[in-house]
């Protein structure tokens, strides 16, 4: 035998050794009480990019890094491609796909069940003869130890056919016995009929519902059991991984504590109303009233994107109003977080912007472009102790806020409540509580 043989031997050999390891390693306590074995199938709106959808999915990755860093992660999201470079790092064994997105959104566009397009999708999941392309796909998902719709406000009347992914869910839980939950979920506007039943029915077969409002919660009362812990953006703040804020200190940030940070949004402002009209042209005039009204110049605003593109609409039909303003994108936001934490005051339409700075302390100004939608969201801030000014339409130039955010109490137990949530989801061994 040739040496190169005999090397070849050897090579093999050390691979046999190491996977018989790594398979003792597995079965142990140890490998048992970090994930090996499990196949955590995550779903969740990921990768448009919208910053607090990405938030969400990098926190809820990052915390399973922690506590299951020897699981399988499956992310089941609708824009893969963008989603792995948004989150390729963020957990050791991550694998994105976009079956139930595919499903879902195929059964809304044809005319299969126009009606009741859960349905089919309910079936697809069982039969791959309904979907041929995505038996692949769907064999992943009956493999699924733990299925986990993760947080955000994309099931009710705004996307109603996002129910198709609950019942999906529920449906595969039924036949294979995965665990099944649902947190920090925003539900109002609720959905109508048949969509409600649809709904309901598939929540009653989670072992957890948890959502992130109290108007979700009352919703649900009296139908399904659920917990009201707060949005899952909170998750983000305990024992953060990625950049939350800015590390720039008073000499980097313009207007420092006496500066303005916007983040407006151009999407879903139709039903945003003032007295020259409505749509972004009110939101636009609004925003530029009440910089004039604070008497804030150019130069000591930031303008960030919560969405790219869509968060630039309004800035540049302020046009000379913001000469000299910074402007930081969405890759500079998601990279080197936000600009929070420097006293500045806040406009922002977006509803996660509002959650991450007040809970850096910041006061700030919060819009609702859209009734309901919106007025939920930005309120269930307020009620959870966030010192904001909502501004329902564009009537009205408010003062300048200058209670803060979130006190420390408040934001303690916002984290607090989220953590107990996951940790009830993930549990962690004595061991390994250091993890957690």
């Amino acid at each position: 035998m040739t040496k190169w043989g005999q090397v070849g031997r050897v090579h093999a050999l050390a691979n046999r050794v190491g996977a018989s390891a790594r398979r003792r390693a597995g079965e142990s306590y140890v490998g048992r009480a970090l994930g090996s074995g499990e196949v955590i199938y995550l779903i969740a709106p990921t990768g448009y990019p919208n910053y607090g959808d990405e938030l969400i999915a990098g926190t809820w990755l990052r915390h399973l890094a922690r506590v299951r860093p020897q699981a399988r992660v499956i992310l089941d999201c609708h824009s893969p491609g963008s989603a792995s470079a948004l989150m390729g790092d963020a957990h050791p064994n991550l694998l994105v796909v976009d079956t139930l997105w595919q499903l879902t959104n195929y059964a809304a566009d044809s005319d299969t069940e126009p009606d009741a397009p859960w349905s089919w999708v309910g079936r697809a999941v069982l039969d791959s003869g309904l979907a041929p392309r995505l038996t692949a796909g769907i064999d992943l998902l009956h493999s699924a130890t733990t299925i986990h719709l993760l947080g955000g406000g994309y099931v009710n009347t705004v996307w109603p056919h996002h129910v198709s992914l609950l019942v999906a869910a529920a449906t595969i839980s039924g036949r294979t016995g995965a665990k099944v939950v649902a947190t920090g979920q925003g539900l109002v506007p609720t959905v109508d009929e048949p969509a409600w039943t649809a709904m309901v029915t598939a929540l009653g077969a989670f072992d957890i519902v948890d959502v992130r409002d109290i108007a979700s919660a009352e919703a649900l009362d009296g139908v399904v059991g659920a917990r009201h812990s707060g949005d899952d953006a909170w998750l983000a703040l305990h024992r953060p991984q990625q950049a939350i804020y800015r590390d720039e200190g008073p000499a980097d940030t313009p207007g420092h504590g006496s500066g303005v940070v916007l983040c407006l949004q151009s999407d879903l402002t139709e039903k945003f109303t003032g007295p020259g009209g409505s749509g972004v042209d009110a939101l636009a005039a609004f925003v530029n009233d009440t910089l004039d009204a604070w008497e804030v110049p150019g130069s000591a605003v930031t303008v960030i994107e919560g969405i790219p593109g869509h968060d630039y609409e309004v800035p540049f039909r302020l046009g000379s109003r913001l000469d000299g303003a910074r402007i930081l994108n969405f890759r500079d936001v998601w990279r080197d977080g936000l600009p929070a934490g420097q006293g500045n005051t806040w406009i922002s339409t977006r509803f996660h912007p509002h959650l991450i700075a007040a809970a850096a302390g910041d006061s700030g100004v919060a819009i609702v472009p859209m009734p309901v939608y919106y007025s939920t969201k930005h309120r269930s801030l307020v009620e959870a102790g966030s010192a904001w000014t909502v501004a329902d339409s564009g009537y009205t130039i408010p003062d300048r806020p200058t209670a803060g955010g979130f006190g420390t109490a408040h934001r303690q137990r916002a984290i607090d409540a989220k953590v107990a949530t996951a940790l009830d989801i993930y549990p962690v061994a004595p061991l390994f509580a250091y993890r957690a």
